[in-house]
């Protein structure tokens, strides 16, 4: 893993970053996503970044759970509920194993989806159900 600050180029606390498993911005109402709305509100931030990383394990269990294994505990199905739409539409885009490709390697081309399409949704479930981040976008810069 590498510091946000040196991918950013940034000198610390020049940014404030918020991490959670999964790259997930919790339910409308949330502490997650209060939290997001706050720092949005408080420090006007003209660059709001959600980011992913292939080796995610909770995008890596999701995707168990659409493939069928037991259903975990109910505190992380919470957090698998909200990853398994963008797995179970990496499954079907990535579509069957092709004869050039091996198992292994559809597996990490559908984990790699399901990351970056999970970015993308908790992009979108942002802009859907917070005014206040919906506002910064559309009148603020953010």
């Amino acid at each position: 893993r590498i510091s946000y600050e040196e991918v950013f180029d940034s000198k610390p606390g020049q940014m404030l970053v918020q991490q959670c498993m999964g790259a997930i911005a919790g339910h409308a109402g949330g502490a997650l996503f209060a939290s997001l709305e706050f720092a949005v509100a408080r420090f006007s931030p003209k660059v709001l970044v959600v980011v992913g990383h292939t080796g995610d394990e909770v995008v890596r269990a999701a995707l168990q759970q659409v493939s069928g294994d037991k259903l975990p505990s109910k505190s992380l199905r919470h957090v698998l509920d909200q990853v398994v739409p963008s797995c179970m539409k990496a499954i079907r885009d990535a579509g069957s194993a092709s004869v050039l490709e091996t198992t292994g390697g559809r597996k990490l081309k559908v984990q790699r989806m399901a990351t970056e399409l999970n970015a993308l949704y908790t992009i979108e479930q942002l802009l859907i159900h917070s005014s206040i981040i919906r506002d910064a976008v559309k009148n603020r810069g953010l």
